[in-house]
């Protein structure tokens, strides 16, 4: 079965009203990662090991309300929803978590799983915004459009350096704003994290670009 492609409020209605597990991939084409992931679902949706399940993408960035309507502040980001009810997500590029997650709604009742799921605390979805990536970037804006001089600094930067990095646009998300604020007693932005632990903002990454480090320690594009 193929991946069925959403644009709008339209087509996510027609889809909810399957019974079936329903997968939905929220992507952004420029995005490496998304890339890796929408090939995923692909294979998936071609294997007969995954009958009870349907797939579907979502560009997010083309269809905001959507994006609103299920949290969706970051790609990927891939929910699980059975009966119109949001069962289960993954946030990030996670191949095996999304394997076992599959595997887990195809084996046990959707019932038991429902009454397990809680929503995420402001700390929870922090973590969790913080390790999607390697080599996260919290700043004003993306990459492509930064909007204050500090964050299009930081990322001339680590452009410059070919680092493989993913970006939260904190203007767009004020809870994240001011709760990462706190979580990491670091007051300013852009904030710079490696593999879930703060490195620091545009001064400290400045320094450490000049002593050699930051090329060092951060991954770069294959």
């Amino acid at each position: 079965m193929s991946v069925t492609k959403i644009e709008n409020t339209s087509d996510l209605d027609a889809f909810l009203k399957s019974k079936d597990i329903l997968v939905i991939h929220f992507y952004a084409p420029w995005a490496e990662q998304c890339t890796q992931m929408n090939e995923l679902i692909d294979d998936l949706s071609t294997k007969d090991s995954y009958k009870g399940i349907k797939f579907a993408k979502v560009e997010a960035e083309e269809a905001p309300e959507l994006s609103i309507k299920y949290k969706v502040s970051a790609v990927p980001e891939i929910i699980f929803v059975k009966n119109s009810d949001v069962i289960d997500r993954v946030t990030g590029a996670h191949p095996a978590v999304l394997g076992e997650k599959l595997k887990k709604y195809l084996t046990q009742p959707v019932e038991s799983t429902l009454t397990k799921t809680k929503p995420l605390s402001g700390d929870e979805r922090l973590k969790q915004l913080i390790n999607q990536a390697k080599c996260m970037l919290f700043m004003k804006g993306n990459p492509q459009a930064p909007r204050c001089g500090f964050s299009r600094t930081i990322t001339g930067i680590l452009d410059g350096l070919n680092i493989d990095y993913q970006t939260f646009d904190i203007l767009e998300d004020n809870d994240v704003r001011e709760g990462l604020k706190k979580f990491s007693n670091w007051p300013t932005y852009p904030q710079l994290y490696l593999d879930g632990e703060l490195l620091g903002g545009l001064d400290i990454v400045k320094e450490m670009k000049e002593n050699g480090e930051l090329e060092e320690m951060l991954p770069k594009k294959s």
